[in-house]
């Protein structure tokens, strides 16, 4: 080749080749692998059971027939015992006490003939219960005392005959049989193991804070406890301890968290209804790139007689570090890459985005061929938008709890009321497929019992 054509042709390629666009190479994706054991949480609940609810169905359940022995034969003795009137309670930690007035039937064999006689009384009951490590609950009931409301007599010829003392003899050797009776309601009527283990696996199941914005509450349960039960006037009281290691999620529900063995039972100590609770929010990547992509993609950034055009967007983890990956078009066609550090603003009490830039790689090759990038807005507006979803993702957690905690039905008769009174940000870290966030809340309790009892008779 002569040397005036190879000159040029040598001239051409190295015109050419500094003419191509160059393009960065893709940031390594890796994570650190951190993972922080959520913090125990401590849920008091304030529990109210009201005795009108309880009463009702107690009455209901037990019904009007108390007792009824028609049987002459055994021991010349027959007799019917039903419920005169309802009957009331008082329930403190150890005990409960019953007043159960009631209508008297009683049939004596007096040799020659037989007599009958009707009177009414008030029977009081007294059960003792406890409630044993696997949260069954453990009855003995004994009849402490009886008031005569009615005397019964039983009237021959002319002459009334008062048999109280007949009719004393009767219940006193009855008293086994109507404690018996009343046991065998008590322990139907409040299966507390069961109920237990339904509500420990209930607490396992992830349930949604909100469906608008797709907040998921995982409880993660550790253990449960509860105050002795005391009487408080219209109500019976208790506080539900719980410790949890809880989560919250957005995007798509979560797998159930794994149900343990119900812990063994214990009494709590538990004064107040404050609750703290700290909860890690991840937001995935595919969220964020889902309203990112919303906001930014067909968006156009010029700067003098240059622009580009946003078709996609991609997040993933570089360590603890986020990489933005942009994909461009126009005067500059291709992936370009930006690098951040997500970290929490006490001041602005939100989550954000410090030291946006591109990174090496991004930065080697747009200065070769398109260093006006760095000049212009597009850096810039990325960050905003991104620290804009995780400010409205915190906001979003905090609005979505306090709705959830305004009345929300656990259960069939069970509402929860409460007030968040603060919510803050501990640690911010880069998780595979997600933002994490941990966050701590406090606010305060109470959680109102209403048809309860109604709703574990209807259970099989």
């Amino acid at each position: 080749m002569p040397t005036a054509k190879l000159a040029f042709f040598l001239i051409a390629v190295l015109f050419l080749a500094a003419c191509k666009t160059t393009k960065p190479a893709k940031p390594e994706e890796f994570y650190n692998n951190v993972n922080l054991e959520p913090e125990p949480s401590v849920i008091n609940i304030p529990l109210k059971f009201y005795k009108s609810e309880l009463l009702k169905s107690i009455n209901d359940q037990i019904g009007d027939m108390l007792y009824e022995d028609k049987n002459l034969q055994d021991d010349g003795l027959a007799m019917r015992a039903k419920k005169r009137e309802n009957i009331t309670i008082d329930i403190d930690a150890t005990q409960i006490k019953y007043r159960v007035p009631v209508d008297l039937w009683i049939k004596k064999d007096v040799v020659l003939s037989t007599v009958e006689a009707e009177g009414s009384l008030a029977l009081e009951f007294t059960t003792r219960y406890t409630i044993k490590p696997d949260w069954s609950l453990e009855t003995q009931t004994e009849l402490s005392g009886h008031k005569w409301l009615k005397e019964p007599v039983v009237k021959l010829g002319f002459a009334d005959l008062p048999i109280t003392s007949i009719a004393n003899l009767v219940i006193n050797q009855s008293r086994s049989t109507f404690a018996k009776s009343i046991d065998k309601e008590v322990k139907n009527m409040f299966d507390l193991k069961k109920e237990m283990e339904r509500t420990w696996k209930e607490m396992h199941d992830p349930f949604q804070l909100s469906e608008e914005y797709a907040t998921w509450l995982l409880l993660n349960p550790q253990s449960v406890s509860m105050t002795p039960l005391k009487s408080n006037g219209t109500t019976v009281e208790s506080t539900v301890v719980v410790v949890t290691k809880p989560k919250i999620f957005l995007g798509e529900k979560p797998a159930a968290s794994t149900v343990g063995k119900l812990p063994e039972f214990g009494y709590a100590t538990a004064e107040a209804d404050n609750f703290s609770l700290f909860l890690d929010t991840e937001v995935p990547f595919k969220e964020a790139e889902k309203l990112s992509k919303q906001n930014m993609v067909g968006e156009v950034y010029t700067y003098k007689n240059k622009q580009v055009k946003v078709e996609d967007i991609g997040l993933y983890g570089q360590g603890n570090k986020l990489v933005i990956r942009t994909n461009l078009s126009g005067s500059y066609n291709g992936d370009v890459y930006l690098i951040a550090l997500p970290e929490y603003d006490a001041e602005a009490n939100q989550v954000k985005l410090k030291d946006v830039d591109f990174d090496f790689s991004s930065q080697k090759a747009l200065m070769k061929s398109a260093s006006w990038l760095f000049k212009g807005p597009m850096k810039k507006q990325i960050q905003e938008n991104l620290d804009f979803y995780l400010k409205y993702n915190l906001e979003d957690s905090k609005k979505s709890i306090q709705e959830a905690l305004n009345d929300y039905e656990l259960a069939p008769g069970i509402h929860m009321h409460g007030l968040l009174d603060d919510l803050s940000v501990s640690n911010v870290y880069i998780a595979t497929n997600a933002i994490r966030v941990r966050i701590g809340l406090k606010g305060k309790l109470n959680l109102e019992v209403k048809g309860f009892l109604e709703r574990v008779s209807r259970r099989e």
